[in-house]
């Protein structure tokens, strides 16, 4: 787990020095120059845009691309067996090795470390994304209202919970934002988290009969306005088998004596169920997916042009993206009314997701899900009211 400092200083942009060809090294057996994708891959303002997106949009993964294609580090960030941690941490030796020599006392030392480690954790977050074919996710309003008040039975099994893909993005939309906790561990006014970065990846050691052999990472990307301001890391196997959502969730987010880790680990279930919520939905045999290829259309209309129109044209095309919207598109007409007279506030009742037995003697098990009832939605006369809050997938 991990989050960024409040106020993070800028990176000193340093470079290594030049070898005897001219050329930059940042490990032995590679001439490089990262010194250019590093000056733009710092994601500090959203622009509106997913994070990845605005990664890409501000230049950072064509510099990387072009510092390190056709290099063993490309070609081992491409394999599929390689997680995003992993990415991160050859990436944070490199930075390491270029600024240290550059420092000239411990307290520079202990800032620029700080600020050294949230880069490469956003330099590694979107190698790992785009190498690996990244999809964007986001919710309709009306599901994300469905999911929030929504439950999990955490007897749910794992082999039924896993990120359609294996590289996303699941952007959090207004509905999500308001019943998620807010980022831990921030002072910065209205912070909320803006998405979550997803992976999901073999371990390459274990050959592929195995089913015990798998890795997810979440990294949640919180904002306060436009402004990026913190991510939260959290990583754990999977068998994809029999285990439980609820053993899953207390592997990764269990509790243990240390004060500020609890307060982590509690503020961070709503958004892990929540998460687990969406993936659960997609699976369902209703669930309404809707492909948006706006970034590959707009790309198609720059073809065939004239050079100025087509730069043009692809400067827009490098602020759309690609996305899959899922959700019903409005919220279901029918409520529940109350009796005459009655006192009873409008409210929710909350729905849940469930393995409902099925088959010949009930052996069988599938997924359902009972979608929650607005209670006297007649009587609304402004928003639905909130959600309340409950620890992840545990109705009360």
């Amino acid at each position: 787990m991990g989050t960024k400092p409040k106020e993070p200083r800028p990176v000193p942009r340093v470079r290594p020095a030049p070898d005897a060809s001219g050329s930059r090294s940042l490990r032995a057996g590679y001439a490089v120059d990262a010194g250019p994708a590093l000056d733009v891959s710092r994601v500090h303002k959203l622009f509106g845009r997913p994070h990845p997106v605005q990664f890409r949009a501000q230049g950072a993964l064509a510099a990387w691309t072009q510092a390190f294609s056709g290099t063993g580090f490309w070609n081992d960030w491409q394999d599929p067996g390689t997680c995003c941690w992993a990415i991160r941490e050859k990436v944070l030796e490199q930075l390491v090795q270029i600024t240290e020599p550059h420092l000239t006392s411990a307290e520079e030392a202990v800032g620029v470390m700080k600020d050294i480690q949230i880069l490469a954790t956003d330099i590694a977050l979107n190698l790992r994304y785009f190498l690996h074919n990244g999809t964007v996710i986001e919710s309709t309003p009306a599901l994300e209202t469905l999911l929030a008040n929504s439950d999990v039975d955490l007897s749910v099994p794992m082999s039924s919970v896993a990120p359609p893909y294996p590289a996303l993005y699941l952007r959090f939309g207004d509905a999500a934002m308001r019943h998620l906790t807010p980022p831990p561990f921030t002072d910065v006014a209205g912070g909320v988290f803006d998405g979550v970065y997803c992976f999901l990846t073999r371990h390459r050691e274990h050959p592929p009969a195995m089913a015990s052999c798998w890795t997810l990472e979440f990294v949640f990307i919180s904002k306060s306005g436009d402004n990026c301001n913190g991510n939260v890391s959290l990583l754990g196997d999977t068998d994809r088998g029999d285990a439980t959502v609820g053993e899953w969730l207390d592997g990764i987010l269990g509790t243990c004596g240390d004060t500020d880790v609890e307060q982590l680990c509690q503020s961070m279930h709503a958004a892990m169920s929540y998460v687990v919520k969406v993936f659960l939905y997609m699976t369902l045999r209703q669930a309404r997916v809707v492909d948006r290829p706006d970034h590959d259309v707009a790309v198609r209309r720059a073809t065939g042009l004239g050079e100025r129109k087509r730069a043009k044209l692809l400067r827009g095309a490098a602020s759309r993206y690609n996305s899959i919207l899922v959700g019903p598109a409005s919220m279901p007409a029918s409520g529940v009314p109350g009796l005459p007279g009655s006192p009873v506030a409008p409210h929710w009742r909350r729905g849940h997701f469930r393995m409902q037995p099925r088959g010949a003697g009930s052996r069988q098990r599938r997924l359902i899900f009972v979608a929650p009832v607005l209670i006297h939605a007649a009587q609304l006369k402004g928003e639905v009211p909130a959600p309340k809050t409950y620890r992840a997938g545990v109705a009360a």
